[in-house]
């Protein structure tokens, strides 16, 4: 997609503030800006597909990409919803695999896109800039060990809470007119989400409407208390069994 050209400070000021170059010395700055290229994808079109090649990472300036990929069943299960500082895809670049997963655009998109060799040569040269990427890997390797502990053994408003909250603090949702937290997110996404029947979800998603922590209405869901998602899931509210 053709996009005007930000100007040279507002990419160095993208690149550190990015989860892999915060930090980062003048020196690899610099590598990173001569190496990157800057790339703008439209609403609804896709970086990558599950089962490409693994050949460049996506260091995330502007807009929210959704990262999925189909179940068995053909449905397709949302792992999360990424925006800046983010890196995207680094995972596939690092093993030489195929990608694992499809990305997909929900906003405009603007990107830094460096390519394997670029990424590697200033990984060689800038220790700190591998501390970050290995701090990235981590935090993912984290997350998604907890998420396992809390789909696998929660209750359905927890696995709801869980699913939200990540959602939320990835920069996921958006400010409606209203000005409350809204993600555009179906009653079968939060299904395939958390490993729930759809009409399960649905009967959780009414029980925390009427105690006032989110609304809904088709395709939509919004937070009213943020901040209750973190006792839901750990099942910390006075009400719960």
């Amino acid at each position: 997609m053709r996009a005007k050209m930000p100007p040279v400070d507002e990419i160095r000021s993208a690149l550190e503030r990015s989860s892999l170059f915060s930090g980062a010395s003048e020196t690899a700055i610099k590598m990173a800006l001569e190496a990157a290229t800057l790339r703008v994808f439209a609403p609804d079109t896709d970086i990558f597909r599950e089962d490409d090649p693994g050949e460049a990472v996506y260091l995330i300036v502007d807009g929210r990409v959704k990262v999925s990929r189909a179940n068995l069943e053909g449905r397709e299960r949302i792992f999360t919803i990424l925006s800046h500082p983010e890196v995207l895809g680094e995972m596939a670049v690092i093993s030489s695999n195929l990608r694992s997963a499809t990305a997909r655009c929900l906003d405009q998109v603007t990107t830094l896109v460096i390519y394997r060799e670029d990424l590697k040569a200033i990984l060689d040269r800038h220790p700190h800039v591998l501390w970050n990427l290995t701090r990235v890997l981590a935090k993912r390797l984290g997350d998604m060990n907890r998420e396992v502990e809390i789909l696998s053994f929660a209750t359905t408003q927890a696995c709801i809470a869980y699913a939200l909250q990540a959602l939320y603090l990835r920069g996921g949702f958006r400010t409606n007119k209203d000005g409350l937290p809204t993600l555009e997110f179906t009653h079968q996404d939060l299904a395939n989400r958390t490993g729930n029947s759809r009409e399960t979800i649905t009967r959780a998603l009414r029980d925390l409407e009427r105690e006032g922590i989110i609304y809904t209405r088709p395709g939509f869901i919004s937070l009213l208390k943020p901040e209750a998602l973190e006792s839901i899931i750990y099942g910390l509210r006075e009400n719960d069994e």
